[in-house]
């Protein structure tokens, strides 16, 4: 699902200089940013249970290392009671240029699409990339209300980004606690071309309450 805090999708880092960037891991804000007037969209499908549930994700660079993030969360072959229509921002802070260290908070506002009024979402976290190894580990605290998460909640958030090639990344995101959103992910992605990626991964539960464990497909898209 989540966080998605976004209509949802991704983009990363090349190792070869060229900067990449995902709006999430997969449900985990990352620490990326799109460009001041550029527009980066993202479709998510998750499917378990002979159910199916989607977010889309459309994001604009506002500059000053700030970005506007539209997204609906949560539309699905059955009836889900948290869909919402989430409107926010997320800003990242540059720490230490060499080993790309940045700290990130982002705030949003969800609004019912089932008549359950507005809640909110807000998260910060740090993260940092391995010397040598290339690793980029995310770490941080994400509070959210029962209009998006079916709960009222505070959890950890975390996630793993490894490149294996140029193209292929492993990825792993993580929120902790019993919601909506509480799931393990792990999963890849591989970038086609600088401006298109696709992510694959598979949804392992926290909490029988929390749903189903599933598969996960992201399409990403720079403009």
């Amino acid at each position: 699902m989540f966080t998605k805090i976004s209509l949802t999708l991704i983009l990363f880092f090349y190792c070869s200089c060229v900067a990449i960037a995902q709006q999430t891991i997969f449900n985990v804000p990352s620490a990326d940013l799109v460009e001041k007037g550029k527009v980066f969209v993202q479709h998510q499908s998750s499917f378990s249970n002979k159910f199916g549930e989607f977010d889309n994700n459309f994001v604009y660079g506002l500059g000053m290392n700030t970005e506007f993030d539209l997204t609906l969360f949560n539309v699905g072959t059955k009836n889900i009671r948290n869909e919402v229509l989430g409107v926010g921002f997320k800003t990242v802070l540059p720490l230490h240029e060499r080993s790309q260290t940045k700290l990130t908070f982002g705030h949003l506002i969800p609004v019912s699409l089932r008549g359950d009024g507005v809640g909110g979402y807000s998260y910060s976290h740090l993260s940092t990339v391995l010397p040598k190894l290339g690793t980029r580990l995310t770490s941080g605290i994400a509070i959210g209300t029962t209009t998006l998460f079916n709960r009222d909640t505070v959890c950890f958030i975390g996630g793993v980004e490894q490149p294996i090639t140029k193209r292929f990344y492993v990825v792993l995101d993580y929120y902790s606690g019993k919601h909506s959103s509480g799931f393990l992910i792990p999963g890849f992605y591989y970038v086609f071309d600088p401006k298109f990626i696709v992510s694959a991964g598979y949804k392992i539960k926290n909490n029988s309450s929390n749903g189903y464990n599933g598969f996960i497909v992201e399409l990403s898209k720079f403009f």
